[in-house]
């Protein structure tokens, strides 16, 4: 684990309007499919952050020209049969939406690869998606479900119906881009909705490609590039100021051109239901198939709730702030069905029980999520479990508390918000350095 510590002080109030970074998930299919597609694209407003450019990084191993200057990208195509041998192990860092979409486009090629990235990432359970690509043909070996893992080289993939029973958009989209390079017909389906970016920008790239409410088809083949692609505001960075404008007191804040996204709106959904005052303007501005707008929040008292099943899947970024949403909510909120969060960059329900109860709340922890009664927060000193998300979400607890909260092992949040400390103080929070 790193050692950077920040420390949030006590928060009077929050206001302003502000953008947040650019979304990851799109910023990392952005730059895949630019990658795989005949022609050149510009990419705007991408995430500058360690997680995506390890996908610039591993894109220009395998072959791709990719020029970068302030918030614009320009990739020069290699279409799918362009890709070169990396000659080398491929590092991922702390990235596995890039670790699982590369395997699936690795799985394709007629070269051997072999995948891994750092200590937390090495715990990740990559057999998920090794299963799917194996019974597409692939020949992949996992260290025991983990990382490294080898992939050898194939003359080619055959077509799947695949039941994605995990709710993973990342195992949904690495069978899609395997797909890319078969002849016929991939069928997935699926009762649960994930993320659906990958979908949608295979659209946007020509790809052949349906979707109806369960099932998903796409026809292997060249995929063109559309020139320009414009990434929304990350929307998983937003609902960070989402929180804290509804936790902290006497607070208004707007949040303009970011993703809104149907399949990433849980968080907004659970927010509601526990008595968020929140708006929605879907104002977008870019021409872009994804929608964008901006998003209104005011200072709530929130309630307790027994968190939907149905909206885990579309939240399950955003479950670290549910669960502090919750610590300061009236009465008690149960989580249950989320046990994919014990599998993220870190045990996400071991690592926010374990810092709700250091904050004064109580917390009942169960296998698949936890009941948490709502109370008085109390500074303490925090440990982020080396995950981005768990260490931004504890610094917001500063909201409701009246002395300071010490989060260790920060320096992860450069992964996916690395402007996060300056945006927050930007309407009003106090985060510094230890």
């Amino acid at each position: 684990m790193n050692s950077f510590t920040l420390v949030s002080n006590k928060v009077n109030s929050l206001n302003g309007e502000i953008e947040v970074p650019g979304d990851k998930s799109i910023s990392h299919r952005a730059v895949i499919l630019s990658m795989l597609s005949e022609g050149q694209t510009v990419i705007e407003n991408y995430l500058s952050s360690e997680d995506i450019f390890r996908t610039v990084e591993i894109s220009r191993i395998l072959g791709a020209d990719i020029y970068l200057k302030n918030e614009i990208m320009e990739v020069h195509g290699i279409g799918l049969e362009g890709l070169i041998d990396p000659k080398k192990v491929l590092n991922f860092g702390n990235s596995g939406t890039s670790i699982r979409l590369f395997m699936g486009i690795l799985a394709a090629q007629k070269f051997e690869s072999v995948l891994t990235g750092d200590k937390s990432l090495r715990k990740r359970p990559m057999e998920r998606v090794a299963e799917p690509l194996r019974a597409m043909g692939a020949d992949i070996e996992t260290n025991k479900g983990n990382l490294p893992v080898k992939i050898k080289a194939t003359n080619g993939l055959n077509n799947l119906r695949y039941r994605l029973d995990i709710p993973s958009a990342q195992i949904k989209s690495a069978i899609l881009l395997a797909s890319l390079f078969t002849d016929g017909k991939t069928i997935i389906e699926t009762d649960t909705e994930t993320r659906d970016h990958t979908e949608i920008m295979l659209k946007d790239f020509s790809s052949t490609i349906e979707v109806d409410d369960k099932t998903i088809s796409i026809v292997g083949g060249k995929i063109f590039s559309p020139e320009y692609i414009y990434v929304p505001g990350d929307l998983s960075s937003a609902s960070f100021l989402i929180l804290a404008g509804l936790i902290s007191k006497d607070s208004e804040l707007k949040i303009k051109n970011v993703g809104l996204n149907p399949t990433r709106m849980g968080f907004i959904e659970i927010m509601k239901l526990m008595n968020a005052d929140i708006e929605i303007d879907a104002d977008n501005q870019f021409n872009s198939n994804e929608k964008i707008g901006s998003i209104v929040v005011r200072s709530s008292k929130l309630k307790g709730i027994d968190v939907p099943t149905n909206l885990i899947a579309s939240a399950i970024d955003e479950m670290p702030l549910v669960f502090l949403a919750a610590a300061c909510a009236e009465g008690s909120t149960s989580i249950r069905n989320a046990k994919e969060l014990r599998y993220k960059e870190s045990d996400r329900i071991k690592a926010m029980v374990n810092n709700l109860t250091s904050l004064s709340i109580d917390v009942n922890e169960y296998d698949d999520g936890a009941t948490i009664i709502g109370g008085t927060i109390q500074g303490a000193n925090l440990d982020s479990f080396d995950d981005h998300r768990v260490a931004m979400a504890c610094l917001l607890a500063s909201c409701r508390s009246e002395t300071p909260v010490i989060v260790r092992n920060c320096l992860n949040i450069n992964t996916s918000f690395p402007t996060f400390k300056e945006t927050m103080n930007s309407i009003g929070m106090n985060i510094n350095e230890v």
